[in-house]
């Protein structure tokens, strides 16, 4: 009887592993929806028509970053490609969003703007054109110097989430 028991119980939990195991869940970063004929992707430098000049490389590095770190598809030249990133920054605003008792600034919002075409080169059809937007917040301090590197580092921390929600939405769509 205790064999018997123990043949269930074993049999069971066998049963039940396998009907969870193909219940369709997937870990976000492995799974990919897009086509499998679609292997690498190319990305151009961002074109810049927002009022911040140079910071289109910054950007595009972020996402070339973001897309190489996550594997899933191989960063290559625009001409040997399968699915190619364009993207022109659109908006950069630096607003004052909190002041101190002596009416200075105390905190800022640095918010970018991107316009993101995704194409199928091998479809030849657009997947995906979609403005997006990021924001970041930094204190401001009484050096300016001191200002200039958070600005600089919050402009950093909006570019790699913009580049995160990209590799998102272009592998996962979602």
């Amino acid at each position: 009887i205790k064999g018997m028991r123990f043949l269930c119980n074993t049999l069971c939990f066998f049963v039940v592993v396998f009907l969870f195991s193909s219940c369709g869940y997937h870990l976000s970063g492995y799974g990919s929806t897009l086509p499998p004929n679609i292997r690498t992707i190319s990305i151009p430098v961002f074109k810049n028509s927002s009022s911040e000049p140079n910071i289109q490389r910054e950007v595009t590095d972020a996402v070339r970053r973001a897309f190489t770190s996550d594997g899933r598809l191989k960063v290559a030249d625009a001409k040997k490609a399968d699915l190619l990133i364009q993207g022109t920054l659109t908006d950069y605003q630096l607003r004052a969003v909190a002041f101190n008792s002596e009416d200075s600034v105390a905190e800022y919002i640095v918010r970018i703007g991107v316009q993101i075409t995704a194409y199928n080169r091998i479809k030849k059809k657009i997947i995906f054109d979609q403005k997006f937007t990021n924001q970041w917040n930094y204190r401001a301090t009484a050096s300016l110097v001191d200002s200039q590197l958070e600005r600089l580092s919050a402009l950093r921390e909006a570019y790699e989430d913009l580049a995160d929600t990209l590799v998102s939405i272009t592998i996962e769509q979602f």
